[in-house]
């Protein structure tokens, strides 16, 4: 087992009590056929994982445990700028129960509630989760599971409950018989678990079932067969349970996330001309009365002001601010750029690692070429500036405020266009040195 060197520096005789999160992220995924640990594969420009640890830390959780076992350094280093998050190794994976129990030493001074989740849900809300850990404290339950009614069961464990609805057990599904896999209420593995009790039940798993595993589900029976107060309610919602075991699980909670990420924009203000052909990282933030035009793609860390206009068919790139009243046109990109007030970025146009002042104009086709095959450079463009259609500006390059480059310009690296001074031609040369070579052939 291996946990981070911070969880050792706390003295066996301080006690902590508020609620700690566990979440199971040690699994291989092996029908998403791939070498990427199955919790780090991107819903909406994110690793899944990213939004089980927002949702729990959402729900009240001020420390973080992730269990980890395949490509464990990738987990890590997925998490590494979490500073609540830390981690412990599943060294042979041999069950879930097994999973939460390698956690045992890393929270031997911990006697508060410990929520388990998985890594693999990356709808999972916060809401049902923090209602879970207050109803656990309220009522003093050993354990208390969040369960799902689900149309289609496939994949998932099934409750079962006594003639007068009361919880007796999980069974598995490869463990359930025919009337069991007919039960529509299911256990997407939310638990909230009183400590010690959980390490009680733990102890006591056997591995007497189909996958020959120690089962974190027959804990809950186990701490009822104690005397212990056992409960599953149905918190969830069948969106919040959509585990990814596949590439069209994936693709499936992709929409369920960009669905919410719309609606709650466009609850803030924002316009989607049409979401269904419109895809905006989860990350994203966007002013009010800006309107998104069909088939634009925002991905990554972007701000982007009121009132502007973005696309039809615009790519916004990680690392873009935008202003306010900016708009960018049809079939235009933009990566790790800040645009001020006012700019218009007309079609066809790229700005890359570009520093654009307030009101600039840049023209259709426009490029600021940004990669010489070694490095990237900036390009700044003061407030004010021309920029025609057409115009190649290869960075490092400089326009200052309310400078003008001609249409089909090309400014070369290094060159500095002067503020007010006007630019033309290819090596872009200034218009009274460029009328002077017209006229004299000398």
């Amino acid at each position: 087992m291996n946990h981070s060197p911070a969880s050792s520096t706390q003295a066996p005789s301080d006690r902590c009590f508020g609620p700690v999160a566990i979440i199971l992220a040690a699994g291989h995924g092996k029908r998403m056929k791939s070498n990427k640990a199955k919790v780090l594969h991107e819903v909406c420009g994110r690793p899944m994982i990213h939004y089980v640890v927002d949702a729990v830390r959402q729900a009240g959780v001020r420390r973080i445990v992730v269990v980890v076992g395949f490509a464990a350094d990738q987990v890590r280093a997925a998490l590494a700028d979490q500073p609540d998050v830390e981690f412990v190794l599943q060294e042979q994976q041999r069950g879930t129960g097994d999973a939460v129990k390698a956690c045992r030493a890393l929270l031997a001074d911990h006697d508060g509630p410990a929520l388990v989740v998985v890594g693999d849900e990356p709808l999972l809300r916060p809401e049902p989760l923090a209602a879970l850990l207050e109803r656990q404290a309220r009522e003093g339950f050993a354990c208390l599971m969040g369960t799902a009614v689900v149309s289609d069961p496939t994949g998932f464990g099934r409750i079962l409950r006594d003639g007068a609805g009361r919880f007796l057990r999980i069974v598995e599904e490869r463990d359930c018989d025919s009337r069991e896999a007919a039960i529509r209420e299911i256990n997407p593995s939310c638990y909230v678990f009183a400590l010690p009790h959980l390490w009680t039940a733990l102890d006591r798993l056997t591995t007497n079932n189909a996958q020959g595993e120690y089962y974190l589900t027959d804990a809950p029976t186990l701490l009822q067969e104690m005397g212990l107060k056992v409960e599953a309610q149905p918190a969830l919602e069948p969106d919040d349970v959509l585990g990814i075991n596949t590439r069209a699980h994936l693709a499936e909670a992709h929409m369920v996330m960009q669905r919410r990420i719309h609606n709650r924009l466009m609850e803030e203000g924002v316009g989607i001309v049409d979401p269904r052909n419109t895809s905006i990282d989860a990350r994203a933030s966007i002013g009010r009365d800006t309107v998104i035009h069909p088939f634009t793609v925002i991905t990554g860390r972007v701000r982007i002001g009121v009132e502007c206009s973005i696309g039809p068919f615009a790519l916004v790139r990680d690392g873009v601010t935008l202003g306010d009243r900016v708009s960018v046109g049809a079939f235009v990109e933009l990566t790790r750029s800040d645009l001020g007030d006012g700019v218009a970025v007309r079609h066809l146009s790229y700005l890359g690692d570009a520093q654009v002042g307030a009101s600039v104009n840049i023209g259709a086709g426009t490029i600021t070429a940004n990669y010489d095959g070694r490095a990237k450079h900036p390009t700044r463009i003061g407030a004010g500036a021309f920029v025609g259609a057409g115009a190649i500006l290869v960075a490092p390059a400089e326009v200052g405020e309310r400078a003008v480059v001609g249409a089909g310009a090309v400014l070369p690296p290094g060159r500095v266009v002067e503020p007010g001074q006007t630019v033309v031609g290819v090596p872009a040369r200034p218009l009274d040195r460029f009328q002077r070579s017209a006229t004299d052939p000398r």
